[in-house]
């Protein structure tokens, strides 16, 4: 689980350093974290062939949830910290307020997903021990989403006005997307989570045998 958690912060720390003023990056800070992605898709993906040859190599559900889960770790905090700077919610003024690198970053997770996938899968590969994963995954995932969900309604209602002076209609939208992408990175968080559980217990059991 150690794993799961570092690297969902380290994804979550790269996406906020792009989004930072204070740093001049060689390239497009969306570019940089599409190529990241990718670059890793191909890490992934020959680290889990290696871990075939054993056995041990994820299922395909898993290698899905693993690429969600880095791809929205980074675009999420990417966001947010675009969205908290200053002047973010005067867009059709100031210009470029970090959408086409948000789309470039969407991209790369979408190419890093194809690197991965297993094509010949389908649904057999999708079990019984999926399904249920998958069930826990949603409760917590929905379960994120109506908790930030009230406490942002309830910021915007009770809040004093100098708190939420900043939230225009374009920023309030915004910000409920980027709730929507927590929640979801909530939802990849304890589906990997449960997995590894999963493993740990088969391993056990295995070692008890």
């Amino acid at each position: 689980m150690v794993k799961i958690l570092a690297i969902c912060a380290g994804f979550l720390g790269l996406g906020t350093l792009l989004a930072s003023d204070g740093i001049s990056w060689p390239l497009r800070p969306g570019y940089f974290g599409a190529a990241l992605l990718v670059g890793m898709a191909f890490f992934a993906k020959r680290r889990w062939q290696q871990l075939r040859t054993d056995g041990q190599d994820p299922s395909a559900t898993e290698r899905t949830a693993w690429v969600m889960m880095s791809g929205t770790a980074l675009i999420s905090a990417f966001v947010a910290v675009t969205l908290m700077t200053p002047g973010s919610e005067v867009h059709r003024v100031s210009g470029d307020t970090g959408g086409f690198d948000s789309w470039a970053m969407f991209a790369g997770a979408l190419v890093a997903w194809a690197l991965l996938r297993e094509p010949q899968a389908g649904r057999a590969a999708h079990d019984e021990r999926d399904i249920a994963i998958d069930q826990i995954a949603n409760r917590a995932g929905y379960t994120a989403l109506v908790v930030l969900l009230i406490v942002f309604l309830l910021l915007l209602g009770f809040a004093p006005r100098a708190w939420m002076a900043r939230f225009t209609h374009w920023l309030i939208a915004n910000t409920l997307l980027n709730l929507i992408m927590w929640a979801g990175l909530v939802q990849y968080l304890a589906q990997l989570i449960c997995y590894w559980r999963d493993a740990r217990t088969l391993a056990a059991t295995e070692r008890a045998a």
